[in-house]
């Protein structure tokens, strides 16, 4: 990746799910309508691999984006024909019975798919049995695709992780690390109602800087430009870069970001170390319960007194940021970048802060 191009294009194909999980970072659910048509996703896709030259990779998600059916399937094949890999983040929930799921994974075969990644864990549970997942990962491995199942952070009562990781089929697919891999990821309220959740122990990540953002760019189901695809994105209208549809407005909403102090520096440094470069030891009440670099990034937009001090004092730390963004997207494309001017102090930014 270098500074002037992403290496991911995210397709949050549809808000809609079959699934109704209490804290879902999206919103989403059975009865969310709106979804992108086959057409719009080629079109996007063929204009995202003419404006950015260093895309890689075409993740499709969701909601739920095997409720796509064909046209899903479709837009992978299309993914594939113009170069670009393949995933898609799913629940499973296609793994009901094994006719079912061999001919979902058939499919996905013909169209190309690269990887899937299937979320589970204590919410996802009520709506997709674990049983369906674990078919679901028997089965693309035996197909040769890749395949990562992700945890969500159990609560005190609850033993998923534990659960799938002594289970014998896991046990065996855990045995083929080329094909499959078992992870656990934070879990983050979105509602007072929100179960608490175990926490992780390594807590580093939350204060490194932010990889989604330059790295990826994203399209709604609103046909939306947004910066990531973040936990917490659909909380933070920062993150939306507005309207695109051709090449030229796909590139333009993206290097605008380029004269975003603010996210450069979360890029940089994360939300997490910019909190705490703002306010010091007093940051710690605050931070105190985040197990989420997304919901750091969240309190950092919407803490009205957070917000106050960034306008009042982000001037102070633009030199040493933005000389840090710079050096770094030199070193990895080997010449600095040459879109984007310097970051200059404007009103319309100061309101963006």
């Amino acid at each position: 990746m270098t500074a002037t191009s992403p290496d991911t294009l995210t397709i949050i194909t549809t808000y809609q799910c079959n699934a109704a999980c209490t804290d879902c970072c999206f919103e989403c659910g059975p009865t969310v309508r709106g979804r992108l048509s086959l057409a719009a996703m080629r079109r996007h896709i063929d204009a995202a691999v003419a404006a950015f030259p260093g895309l890689r990779l075409v993740v499709f998600s969701g909601g739920e984006c095997f409720l796509l059916k064909h046209d899903l399937f479709a837009a992978i094949a299309h993914a594939r024909s113009v170069g670009l890999r393949t995933r898609c983040v799913t629940n499973g929930f296609w793994g009901k019975t094994p006719t079912q799921c061999r001919q979902t994974v058939r499919q996905l075969v013909r169209a190309g798919i690269d990887e899937i990644n299937i979320s589970t864990g204590h919410d996802h549970q009520h709506w997709v049995p674990v049983q369906r997942v674990i078919r679901a990962a028997q089965t693309l491995v035996a197909r040769g695709i890749f395949t990562l199942v992700t945890v969500e952070m159990d609560t005190p009562d609850s033993h998923c992780l534990q659960q799938l990781a002594g289970d014998p089929d896991i046990g065996r697919l855990l045995r083929r690390p080329a094909l499959f891999r078992l992870q656990c990821n934070s879990w983050m309220p979105f509602r007072e109602a929100g179960r608490m959740r175990r926490m992780l122990n390594d807590k580093s990540a939350l204060h490194r800087g932010c990889s989604q953002l330059f790295h990826n760019v994203t399209l709604t189901p609103r046909l939306e430009l947004a910066a990531c695809c973040g936990l917490t994105m659909e909380h933070i209208p920062e993150m939306k870069l507005g309207p695109a549809s051709t090449a030229a407005s796909m590139a333009t909403r993206y290097y605008g970001q380029l004269e975003d102090f603010l996210k450069i520096w979360i890029h940089v440094d994360g939300p997490s170390t910019i909190i705490t470069r703002l306010f010091g030891d007093a940051a710690r009440e605050d931070l105190r319960d985040v197990v989420h670099i997304c919901q750091a990034c969240a309190i950092l937009h919407q803490h009205p007194e957070i917000r106050a001090r960034l306008q009042r004092r982000y001037r102070e730390f633009v030199p040493d940021v933005m000389s840090r963004f710079y050096l770094r997207h030199h070193i990895d494309s080997g010449s600095v970048p040459a879109t984007g001017a310097p970051v200059q102090a404007n009103p319309d930014q100061e309101r963006s802060l």
